[in-house]
């Protein structure tokens, strides 16, 4: 099991993989990985934000200047802080706006499994297609 894994199986987030086949954590506006045993936060064309709330997470901030997107003419930031501390990961999560995984209860788990028993199985299906198709 890789860092990341680790770390998504702690905080209840989905790991995906990037273009590279390297493990992220992926969120509306960044991404989540480790870099050998650095934790580290990117975003790509996001939504400017003040310095301060970038420096709050620790580690070594890169700030790209604000430009306009030639899509749709929004101004957007290139954004990569490195070495973020381990404790300030709940506040990386919120900052790159990663929904954590949903976790149902019993009650729910029961409802589902109530639903689940009422629809057909799958040889009934079959047969009910092909019934409904041989009548005239």
């Amino acid at each position: 099991m890789t860092r990341t894994e680790r770390f998504a199986e702690q905080y209840r987030v989905k790991v995906t993989r990037d273009e590279c086949n390297d493990p992220i954590v992926a969120g509306r506006r960044g991404h989540l990985y480790f870099d050998s045993d650095r934790f580290c936060l990117t975003v790509l064309d996001g939504m400017p934000a003040n310095r301060s709330r970038w420096k709050a997470l620790g580690g070594t901030l890169w700030m790209g200047d604000i430009s306009r997107d030639p899509k749709t003419g929004k101004n957007v930031q290139d954004v990569k802080i490195e070495g973020i501390p381990l404790e300030n990961a709940r506040l990386a999560i919120r900052m790159a706006q990663i929904k954590p995984k949903r976790v149902m209860s019993e009650a729910q788990k029961a409802v589902l499994d109530r639903a689940r028993s009422l629809l057909p199985t799958p040889p009934q299906m079959q047969r009910h297609t092909l019934e409904s198709s041989a009548r005239p």
